[in-house]
């Protein structure tokens, strides 16, 4: 049949939708069928196996068995948990044998019971030591993984028989970064970090300005760290525990709770905490003997001064004073609340001298 030239004219106008070759044809639909897989996982990934999983699921064949979702965020830090807790218990072990052949020497298993670090308190450490984990790597933040205490009357003195008893049995002392009054890690000729042992011996004018003395050394073996912690007796050992939570812990929440960022608060803080320390420093004095002498030869009871107590009860009052006048000299705009007492700033102050109060009433003057 002959088409008229109308018609002819007709088609050559439409618009055909161009070819392409087979080959590219295949290429589009995979691309296609690659960004529907992605848009189903979620994210940029162009395979799950790309993508580390928050959840490991187990999918069942089985048409009426639910999926079961376990969460694997923390079985990595479990495991490591696991395997120190292994370690410690031949560590503690060996301790209990090297404590037998040392007569000043003691070890209680039932003291030791906490001989590992559990996982929130290695992942909180990681986290408040980001610098310092760029620099030296896990090893070198987090050192108390499997550790131990060991009582030894004056073990500034005698500590050395411990270590060649460790070397003994396969352990030696571990290195360390060498640091400078800052912390920081100090360089060799060559450039290069330099390396000391791991010891630390915090007697006389080393000890800790709380008045505790102790002696902390890491130890190396089968490329695993081990901490020990040398104290007098157990006497010490429980009020270093004591201290550590009812004094220790709530002056380190007024740094991490920000309450320091202000220099005139700095400074009534450790002022407050100065008052703290010549009540432990006699404390610990009075451990130390106890663990020594026996409690027979320790008579003096020991409390806070009048004069003390009424220096703390200003200071904490000039903190709070400060942080009120710091509140009302910002216009009401600016204010987080109304009242100056229902603020954060407010309440973590109540909340820690509170805390502080309960040692001094613990601790009060005795009335004659």
């Amino acid at each position: 049949m002959k088409l008229s030239q109308r018609v002819l004219n007709g088609l050559g106008n439409k618009k055909v939708p161009p070819t392409k070759p087979k080959e590219k044809n295949v290429i589009d639909g995979v691309t296609r069928a690659a960004k529907k897989i992605r848009k189903k996982l979620g994210g940029g990934a162009a395979s799950p196996l790309e993508r580390s999983p928050q959840k490991d699921t187990y999918v069942s064949t089985h048409k009426n068995v639910e999926t079961k979702k376990v969460d694997t965020k923390n079985y990595l830090g479990n495991f490591l948990v696991d395997k120190n807790r292994k370690l410690a218990e031949i560590y503690k072990n060996d301790l209990e044998q090297i404590a037998q052949g040392i007569p000043e020497v003691s070890f209680y298993r039932e003291l030791n019971e906490s001989s590992t670090k559990e996982l929130p308190s290695i992942l909180d450490k990681l986290a408040n030591r980001t610098d310092q984990y760029s620099e030296r790597g896990y090893s070198g933040v987090v050192r108390d993984g499997v550790r131990a205490t060991i009582f030894m009357p004056d073990a500034n003195k005698g500590y050395t028989k411990i270590v060649k008893s460790m070397e003994k049995k396969g352990y030696k002392v571990a290195k360390t970064f060498a640091e400078d009054k800052d912390g920081k890690i100090i360089l060799g000729k060559d450039g290069m970090p330099k390396m000391v042992d791991d010891i630390d011996v915090r007697f006389g004018d080393n000890a800790v300005p709380s008045g505790y003395e102790d002696i902390q050394m890491r130890f190396e073996k089968g490329g695993n760290l081990y901490e020990l912690l040398i104290l007098p007796g157990p006497n010490y050992l429980a009020f270093k525990n004591k201290e550590h939570k009812l004094v220790f812990e709530n002056f380190r929440k007024y740094k991490s709770l920000g309450l320091t960022n202000d220099d005139g608060a700095k400074q009534i803080v450790k002022a407050i905490q100065k008052e703290f320390h010549g009540l432990t420093k006699r404390l610990y004095a009075d451990a130390f003997q106890r663990d020594i002498a026996g409690s027979k030869n320790v008579s003096s009871v020991i409390t806070f001064s009048s004069e003390s107590i009424e220096v703390l009860n200003n200071l904490f009052k000039s903190l709070k004073n400060l942080y009120l006048g710091k509140f009302n000299s910002l216009p009401p705009s600016r204010r987080s609340k109304p009242d100056f007492k229902l603020t954060k700033n407010y309440k973590n102050l109540d909340m820690l001298e509170q805390n502080l109060r309960q040692v001094m009433e613990l601790y009060k003057p005795i009335e004659k």
